[in-house]
């Protein structure tokens, strides 16, 4: 006879006040993670730790404050408020990546409560950190971006002839490799993963600069290529949709169009990542951050003004790229009203005045300057010389020089080296762990928009005492 059927009760979805804990610390994690600057504050006294909705619905929801600055994130029944560091609003680009860390937090758990609801068990096998990245970059075959950004990480640590190691690879979004559309890959390849990073000699085919391995869309290694070349058949010469750092310009131009990611372990050992034609995240110090350079030129392009020559945005801002890349420090400011600003920053010993041929001060024998009158006497090098006269190089170098360089909307530059004048109340308002760097483009800010570079890499745009973002 056949068995009596037992009712099946309805599955509970009972609460789990540990595991909701526990993702109420990731969120702040994560957020601290890709926003160390910003604050996660509780809205409330306390946080409830209860769930009782389903596995297929989401656990979060966002909303813009009312004031256009925060940043609500209603997470499990709490209610967060995300404020930036600055007094501005959340790019485009930084508010879907805070979309992106809930959603794939969301997903996480959802797939912790029921597999079957959510299929994305993936999500627990790579570095959370990775894995939102790509969320954010949702390129074609998505996991093998993770996979990469592990090789790159352990190829880091790693060493060949007692020195660090660099590499580079490009994942093709079309199916063939359209630099070399007859060629196919061994069925047999490799994947590309940590494992490779093991055998030695694959740093001398690769250096991440001139030559980058080429990754299939099943993740299988291909062949490796020089970039410039690969760059030049397939993209051709197209502008980039952004300023980037001259050293990655073919690796930027490489992902322009064809859904191509492209990776590199620079010789500083941090880890790039471009897409759509720019470089998107910079893994260093031990965390992501975002770049968003379209957006951060444009803002620093707005700041500079429309009567400015054409370029003038773009060359300042390209030259601090570079020097960034190279880890020089370097300070430039752009006077909105140099007449009433450049007396009450500059010091007189610093400025390149229109009267420096006649300048009664200057030493009657050359060749025996005196230390006060001995960087003066190479004003006559940039002498009523504008930005725009000045090869890229050389305006890298004197942008380089320990102090800072000053320009006004003309594109005149009005002194180099300068070691700025700090009012008390720009000390006051920087906090006390910033740098003299840092406290300097604070003060000069309140005279125009200032470009800081920071020897770790870091550039930051200040303007009216505040910094707008950070690169």
């Amino acid at each position: 006879m056949p068995e009596p059927t037992v009712p099946i009760p309805e599955r509970s979805f009972r609460s789990n006040s540990r595991l909701v804990g526990l993702y109420h610390a990731l969120l702040r994690q994560q957020l601290d993670h890709f926003f160390p600057d910003s604050r996660l504050r509780l809205e409330g006294d306390h946080s409830p730790i209860h769930w009782n909705a389903r596995p297929d619905e989401p656990n979060y929801h966002l909303l813009n404050d009312p004031d256009g600055l925060d940043l609500i994130i209603d997470w499990f029944g709490s209610r967060y408020i995300f404020q930036p560091v600055s007094p501005v609003p959340l790019l485009s680009s930084e508010r879907k990546l805070v979309e992106t860390i809930v959603r794939v937090l969301d997903l996480r758990f959802r797939t912790l409560i029921d597999v079957d609801a959510v299929d994305r068990t993936e999500l627990f096998d790579y570095a959370l950190e990775d894995v939102i990245v790509t969320e954010y970059l949702d390129p074609p075959s998505p996991m093998r971006l993770p996979v990469a950004m592990e090789a790159m990480r352990m190829a880091a640590l790693s060493t060949y002839e007692d020195r660090r190691v660099s590499s580079g690879a490009l994942l093709l979004g079309t199916e063939t490799d359209p630099a070399f559309p007859d060629r196919t890959n061994a069925p047999d390849a490799p994947r590309y993963n940590v494992r490779l990073t093991s055998i030695k000699i694959i740093h001398r085919l690769c250096d991440g600069l001139r030559t980058v391995f080429v990754v299939d869309r099943r993740g299988d290694l291909a062949w490796a290529v020089d970039i410039e070349r690969w760059t030049e058949r397939v993209q051709g010469h197209a502008p980039l949709p952004a300023p980037c750092p001259r050293r990655f310009e073919h690796h930027a131009r490489a992902t322009r169009t064809g859904d191509h990611v492209g990776l590199v372990l620079s010789p500083s050992q941090e880890i790039k990542v471009f897409a759509g034609g720019v470089p998107a995240f910079t893994f260093s110090n031990a965390r992501w951050r975002l770049l968003d350079v379209p957006s951060k030129f444009a803002s620093w392009t707005k700041a500079v003004g429309d009567q400015a020559p054409p370029g003038l945005a773009a060359r300042l801002f390209q030259a601090a790229l570079n020097l960034s890349e190279d880890r020089v420090g370097a300070l430039i400011v752009l006077l909105r009203d140099p007449e009433e600003s450049l007396p009450h920053l500059v010091a007189p010993g610093d400025r390149i005045e229109d009267m420096i041929p006649h300048d009664p001060d200057a030493p009657s024998d050359p060749d025996h300057l005196p230390p006060r009158m001995a960087k003066r006497a190479l004003h006559h090098l940039i002498f009523s010389r504008r930005v725009g006269d000045l090869d890229a190089s050389v305006l890298e170098a004197v942008a380089g020089i320990d102090g800072a360089v000053v320009v006004d909307r003309r594109a005149h530059l009005l002194a180099f080296g300068a070691i700025l004048r700090i009012t008390p109340e720009a000390i006051l308002a920087a906090r006390a762990s910033e740098g003299a760097r840092t406290v300097a483009a604070l003060a000069a800010s309140y005279h125009g928009p200032v470009l800081k570079v920071s020897q770790d890499g870091v550039m930051s745009m200040f303007l009216g005492g505040r910094r707008v973002w950070e690169l």
